[in-house]
């Protein structure tokens, strides 16, 4: 094995033992900048250490779904579910498309907030499917203590109106 196949090899090793936070967002094009998936997921990987939970999850997928009209081809995002053979969950939750459209920004990042966190508690349909220990109610009630903190998103938020966006 050459130096740079080491290399690469080692590279992979450690990889495979990272754990991964995925924000995202099916957002009707009029709600962003208002609705921004980007201020959770800044947040939650400076703040959130997966492997402190357990091995259970690795990969922690979350997707706010805001849109006017849940069509059957969009209806798939909605939902939880487990991945054993990647110890990953997918979870979507949709949010209230007119509460959205009518709330500030503040407002809609508390839906947000309130989203994410009913999200987690959906990791508990899973428990009996995990490859290893996770424990789901440590890690809500540390996005819980994140969301506690009423200036948490504030610096991204004065960022985004300092760049043209709308309070």
């Amino acid at each position: 094995m050459t130096l740079s196949q080491e290399h690469i090899t080692a590279e992979i090793q450690d990889k495979a033992g990272e754990q991964h936070i995925f924000i995202s967002g099916r957002i009707w094009h009029e709600l962003y900048p208002k609705a921004d998936p980007g201020l959770f997921l800044k947040v939650l990987r400076q703040e959130i250490d997966l492997s402190k939970y357990g091995e259970g999850i690795t990969d922690f997928y979350f997707t706010f779904v805001i849109l006017e009209k849940l069509t059957p081809n969009f209806s798939n995002w909605v939902g939880s579910d487990y991945y054993p053979e990647k110890a990953s969950v997918d979870i979507g939750i949709r949010l209230p498309y007119q509460e959205v459209l009518a709330g500030d920004k503040k407002a809609v990042i508390k839906l947000m907030e309130k989203a994410l966190l009913a999200g987690i508690n959906t990791i508990a349909e899973h428990e009996e499917e995990f490859i290893g220990p996770f424990d789901y109610k440590v890690f809500k009630a540390d996005v819980e203590t994140i969301f506690e903190n009423p200036d948490w998103y504030v610096e991204d938020l004065a960022n985004d109106l300092n760049n043209g966006g709308e309070e």
